[in-house]
């Protein structure tokens, strides 16, 4: 299993990267770029069987916590609104159902998953943090195949197969099981939440190649979360909450692309994609329903001038466009404040709104190789963010040293730029002359071979935010400016093992501070998810006869949180108004996880049926999340995460 894991730049500059490949792909030389493939996509144990949950074993990622967090990761001190993923080339507003149960795309078909935590490609922007690029791959095309999976989380289809001469056709679909158990759970008179997730997802991809030259792909893909919440008395933190919430986040996709190679030296990639995203939700006097828009369009050429010389370079379009209605408080800052207190309190607003921005970019890089052992890769981007005369010019450069057989160098500086949220330059609650802010990003590190079973990474990393967008003292207009900043630094390290042909493992930690500045003249405070350490241990052995046995633990530093030392009561609004300490002064216990997983095939004729058992948090650890205040703040109590949980599963495959 950990055989499979492996920062991929180390071994381009071991052979000759220049000749045609009949397709374009992103240039693999980054400083730090962590790949999955094989079974590491399905087979890491607390991650489900699920690809992009298996990213959290790998260093520079942060934990979230559970059910929070439905976007991209949290990359090297990076909130998770500042990185992106990428399917085929194409960003994704919504990654796990649930925020963090699944997925939203089945693991089954992805060819790859990599992990840039930082130092990316000019390939990719609009990104101040890091990025995950998902691979998918074509449906199988040698005979009609079926997979059918059954767990205690979800159930999903897929089916597989040849439909015509050099076309194939790949189809799935999942739904959650945990909403037809849940209610038996719900107490009318109980003052506890209870969250009762319904989703489901779909994918359809057709592969066609004409030629040897041209290949073309569609795939169309989607998602729905429907999220309750059921009250049985008022609840306890906050009397206005009773009876129900509910919500609801839909997207569907369509993405063509056409790889094509032009001539001996030249290759070229044409994508196209479209999504569409309505979400609606609705809590007492708060509401809202939008419909947002995202169209991509890109083109990447890849050029071999010389043995010795790649050159890549390309266009990228995203057109965003939203509208819809919103009555409740005016979104606070998306990072830097502690919890607003009871939805009572606060100044109701009420408005339609929408908006439209053409973010077009370009990006031209060159990959030069004058000896075997040395690489250089400068690139610049150029993009516009649609908003006035907003633009950024973003110079980067990474390099690779290969010093001995076993030992390789490696360093980047670059600078990465992003634009604001959408709903930061609304007039109703935002300031329309928002400009962009970016991070100044480096690191160093070095891969050792240690023999021929253990192999080291270890990279060092400093970011530094510039202009941040932060919330005014007191939410006073314009609402939102340029005037904050933020530093982030620390070390990965990855080690991975292969003990015998049957027994691997991988140590993965990091050591991070990420801190912020919301004024210049201000104290710098912690990062609201910032992680001093973070240790993934994971190993799995090969019992024989089909039986594979893994396990993973996990150590991370508590997130900081504010505590309420006082309060003040609001007879406007009969609510109590909390008094806090120091911003992020205190930080929740630390978290810490043993996941473990069983899995056993057998063989039935034609047929391939699978067992597995997958135990997440085996001795029960009572992990704090955050701290939950009565009404009046007169008693707290800490919110557990992730309880012991058995996940049984059976797969059958045809």
């Amino acid at each position: 299993m950990a055989g499979a894991l492996h920062a991929q730049a180390g071994e381009d500059a071991e052979e000759p990267e220049f000749e045609g490949v009949a397709e374009v792909e992103a240039p693999p030389s980054e400083p730090s770029k962590r790949v999955l493939e094989g079974e590491q996509l399905t087979s890491i144990p607390g991650t489900r069987g699920d690809a992009l949950r298996a990213i959290e074993a790998l260093p520079g990622v942060s934990r979230t916590q559970f059910g929070v967090n439905p976007g991209p990761p949290l990359l090297r001190g990076s909130p998770a609104y500042e990185s992106a993923v990428f399917f085929d080339g194409s960003s994704t507003p919504v990654l796990y159902h649930f925020g963090g149960l699944t997925s939203i795309f089945n693991s089954h078909l992805l060819e790859s998953v990599t992990l840039y935590p930082g130092n990316y490609s000019a390939r990719y922007g609009r990104a101040a943090g890091g990025i995950v690029d998902v691979r998918v791959r074509d449906p199988k095309s040698d005979r009609l195949h079926f997979m059918l999976e059954l767990s205690a989380i979800d159930s999903f289809a897929l089916v597989e197969g040849p439909v015509a001469d050099k076309t194939s056709l790949a189809l799935a679909a999942r739904r959650s099981n945990v909403d037809l158990f849940i209610g038996a759970l719900i107490d009318d008179e109980s003052t506890a939440v209870i969250a009762a997730p319904v989703y489901w997802d779909y994918q359809a991809i057709l592969s066609h190649r004409f030629s040897d030259q041209h290949h073309l792909r569609a795939m169309v893909y989607g998602s729905y979360d429907a999220f309750e919440l059921h009250f049985g008395k008022a609840a306890a933190e906050d009397p206005s909450l009773h009876g129900e919430f509910g919500g609801r986040d839909t997207f569907h996709r369509v993405q063509l692309e056409l790889k094509s190679r032009l001539s001996s030296v030249v290759e070229q990639r044409l994508m196209l994609s479209g999504l569409m995203e309505p979400g609606r939700g609705q809590l007492g006097s708060v509401s809202f329903d939008f419909e947002s828009y995202i169209g991509t369009a890109r083109a990447d050429w890849a050029i071999f001038a010389a043995p010795w010389l790649r050159l890549d370079a390309g266009l990228d379009v995203v057109i965003l466009g939203a509208r819809g209605r919103y009555q409740g408080p005016a979104p606070a800052p998306t990072e830097g404040l502690p919890s607003q207190g009871s939805l009572a309190s606060e100044t109701q607003i009420t408005f339609d709104a929408s908006f439209l921005a053409p973010r077009p970019a370009a990006y031209v890089e060159a990959k030069i190789q004058p000896t075997p052992a040395v690489l250089v890769l400068p690139s610049v981007r150029f993009d516009h963010y649609g908003n006035g005369g907003d633009f950024s010019i973003d110079p980067r450069l990474a390099t690779r040293l290969r010093a001995t057989e076993t030992t390789t160098f490696k360093a980047g500086v670059g600078k990465y730029s992003q634009p604001p949220e959408y709903w930061e330059v609304f007039e109703a609650f935002g300031n329309p002359e928002l400009r962009h802010y970016s991070t100044l990003q480096t690191s160093v590190g070095v891969e050792q071979e240690l023999g021929r079973h253990l192999h080291v990474d270890v990279d060092t990393f400093y970011k530094r935010w510039q202009d941040r967008i932060v919330g005014t003292p007191g939410g006073v207009a314009p609402v939102y400016v340029n005037g904050g900043s933020g530093n982030a630094y620390g070390l990965e390290l990855l080690l991975k093992a292969q003990f015998t042909a049957r027994t691997q493992a991988f140590a993965a930690y990091t050591l991070s501070r990420s801190t912020r500045r919301d004024d210049p003249s201000a104290a710098p405070r912690l990062f609201d998810h910032d992680q001093t350490h973070n240790l993934s241990l994971t190993g799995n052995v090969d019992l024989g006869r089909g039986w594979q046995f893994s396990a993973r633990f996990r150590y991370v530093t508590g997130d900081p949180y504010t505590a309420v030392q006082g309060v003040v009561y609001d007879a406007s609004s009969d609510t109590y108004r909390p008094l806090y300490g120091e911003l992020y002064g205190e930080r929740n216990p630390a978290f810490h996880q043993l996941d473990l997983r069983v899995e056993k095939p057998w063989t039935l004729g034609p047929v391939t049926l699978t067992a597995y058992v997958e135990i997440m948090n085996v001795y029960s650890a009572q992990n704090q999340e955050r701290r939950r205040y009565s009404y009046d703040y007169s008693a707290s109590a800490g919110v557990v995460g992730m309880p012991f949980f058995p996940n049984l599963g059976l797969r059958g495959e045809l």
